[in-house]
């Protein structure tokens, strides 16, 4: 198991997928429900990733179980950006915003 962005046993306990430092530009949107989002896109950058979801660095504080629209590249030359929905599972307020964990599975 990798060593996480924050040295905190406890999430890492949790984890169930290896995390990959991947860091790039994420834009998002928050959902308020099926069919609607907020009109205005945010943006942040993703820490790392893995099958199950992604850490995140945003600007603004989310509650947990918050629904996210998110778009980012993957590394991969001549691929088409990602866009997926994902739940927030928690957050920690750091000196540069909110360090963000959101699964992909969010059905």
């Amino acid at each position: 198991m990798e060593k996480e962005f924050h040295d905190n046993p406890k999430k890492a306990e949790m984890r169930k997928d290896t995390r990959k430092s991947y860091v790039t530009n994420v834009s998002y949107r928050v959902v308020v429900d099926e069919k609607a989002t907020m009109p205005v896109k945010d943006e942040g950058l993703t820490q790392n990733i893995s099958n199950g979801g992604l850490c995140l660095i945003l600007n603004k504080e989310l509650s947990s179980g918050a629904v996210l629209e998110l778009k980012f590249e993957m590394p991969e030359e001549n691929s088409n950006p990602v866009e997926t929905r994902v739940k927030v599972v928690w957050q920690e307020k750091i000196e540069t915003g909110y360090l963000t964990g959101v699964k992909f599975d969010i059905g």
